[in-house]
């Protein structure tokens, strides 16, 4: 009997061995949060499947973190498992605590990874702790790191970028033409600048041929003839140009608004690419802070203003925004659709809400006064407006006669695109840029515009904005008098049913003593 039980044993412990060796390969998780947003993507499977050489993670993370941040370790060390059960042996990775090591302390700043100290309490007293929360990738002769993870949001796409990065034979290119010669769009081209080689370019010269998509902001002046041209053959060279245009300039401290007249919406119009000069609005939008006297004091009053419209209605067909939830658009204006093309076809991208208006010419007034204490919902009633979308098929040149080089200029395309967005601030310092969506969608609108689409599937998967469903005021009466009587009613009925239960318990103990 004592041997068949140690042999019994011997062969549990041989299944369990080899049940954990299979499941170093074959992985499966179950995830039923919305978006499956802790398990990988197909694009991030791939991107580990693909992989044709050895890739090393070392994770150097220290083993006692403060409380907030005692989840991450094992976070990323379940996502690390999952990328190396995919990645059919090709990824491995390791955690180090440089903690207590000088060599591994080195080794860690030499990646790039650097202490951040920390306030920690612990046995009643307070200390400062110099901890270690950072990811670095081998592969062959390159090197990348993630120097610290201080929230897991967003964790995959960061490693399956870096992935994609340092795999990579070579990044394609983006040149961002900026009128003004600013730096209105930095924090853009750093982001940008993790999967991208940025350019900048003032259209004065042909853009190069190996330039895989041109982005063009903020034109509020003509532009110089050879840089339209440059423009239109960049376009008839199969081109993929992305436009962050306004067609009305407004600046809210004069509180003025006056139509663009620059010549660039003449060469747009001759594709069919018409931006109304109005500025649309919406009742569901952003805010402005207005000072007001009250008696003696002077108070900062926010107030909702329609010419921020706030975007979530998108095409849930296009994988470019499917997955977005909330951008902020300022001083956007609509696009028309009635005159493209018959060659050209036009795909909405983002629209304003149900409830929606617009500002129009001659006058063009953007106070903040008709707005304030009122019921937007109630003012305004136009069906969405259409505020971004993508324009393709067979391009025409305009001009063929005004190249330097008549015999290499390029008379049409049936490949080139062009992506409009009706706001230039949508991407610009202390504006847009600073709004997580928008920034996503300029990330998606260049990874779709080059075909580069496998991290777009993992961008925003992590809901950021989920606002109530609207419901109508008749509905809202029914739902409030249900909570206030339901749990009366309930309390009631509960105490009649235990009224009748202790009637019957009497009347039952009364017959046995009868």
């Amino acid at each position: 009997m004592k041997k068949k039980t140690t042999i019994d044993l011997i062969i549990l412990i041989a299944i369990l061995i080899f049940v954990n060796l299979i499941s170093i390969s074959v992985f499966k998780r179950f995830d039923l949060s919305r978006g499956k947003i802790y398990s990988l993507s197909s694009s991030s499977k791939t991107a580990v499947k693909e992989l044709d050489d050895r890739l090393i993670i070392k994770a150097y993370f220290s083993k006692n973190m403060p409380g907030e941040y005692a989840d991450s370790r094992r976070f990323v060390q379940d996502i690390l498992s999952e990328y190396q059960a995919y990645s059919q042996g090709n990824l491995k990775f390791e955690f180090l605590d440089p903690a207590d090591e000088q060599e591994l302390k080195k080794e860690a700043q030499q990646n790039g990874i650097m202490p951040v100290s920390m306030r920690v309490v612990q046995n009643d007293k307070l200390e400062i702790r110099e901890v270690y929360m950072g990811l670095v990738f081998h592969y062959q002769d390159k090197i990348e790191s993630l120097p610290m993870i201080k929230n897991t949001q967003g964790l995959e796409y960061d490693v399956t970028s870096k992935i994609k990065k340092i795999t990579a034979s070579g990044l394609k290119k983006i040149a961002i033409f900026d009128p003004d010669e600013s730096n209105k769009f930095a924090t853009i081209i750093q982001f940008l600048s993790e999967s991208y080689e940025i350019s900048k370019i003032d259209l004065t010269k042909s853009v190069e041929n190996d330039i895989d998509a041109l982005i063009v902001a903020g034109i509020e002046d003509s532009l110089e003839m050879s840089q339209l041209v440059n423009i239109d053959q960049y376009l008839m060279q199969d081109g993929n140009i992305i436009l962050f245009q306004d067609r009305v300039t407004a600046d809210i401290q004069q509180m003025s608004a006056t139509p663009i007249t620059s010549n660039l919406f003449r060469l747009l119009n001759t594709f069919g690419i018409v931006i109304k000069p109005n500025l649309v609005i919406d009742a569901q939008c952003g805010q402005v802070t207005v000072q007001q006297q009250r008696g003696m004091f002077r108070m900062q009053t926010p107030v909702n203003y329609p010419f921020f419209p706030i975007i979530n209605n998108v095409n849930k067909d296009n994988i470019l925004v499917k997955n977005l939830d909330y951008m902020q658009l300022i001083f956007a204006s609509e696009i028309d659709t009635t005159n493209i093309g018959e060659d050209i076809s036009f795909e909405p991208l983002l629209y304003t809400s149900v409830n929606s208006g617009e500002a129009t010419m001659p006058q063009l007034d953007i106070s903040y006064l008709p707005f304030m204490n009122k019921d937007l919902k109630k003012m305004m009633f136009d069906e969405p407006k259409v505020v971004a979308g993508i324009y393709s098929g067979k391009f025409v040149s305009n001009f063929m006669d005004h190249t330097k080089e008549e015999d290499s200029a390029v008379g049409n395309t049936e490949s080139g695109k062009i992506l409009l967005v009706t706001d230039s601030d949508f991407i610009k310092e202390g504006a847009g840029a600073g709004v997580p969506g928008n920034r996503d969608f300029v990330l998606n609108a260049v990874d779709y515009m080059v075909s580069e689409r496998t991290l777009i599937e993992i961008r925003s998967r992590e809901t950021q904005f989920t606002p109530l469903k609207e419901i109508k005021p008749g509905t809202k009466k029914i739902i409030k008098w249900i909570n206030i009587l339901f749990p009366s009613l309930l309390l009631i009925l509960l105490g009649i049913l235990h009224y009748r239960k202790e009637l019957k318990r009497r009347k039952h103990i009364g017959e046995l003593y009868e």
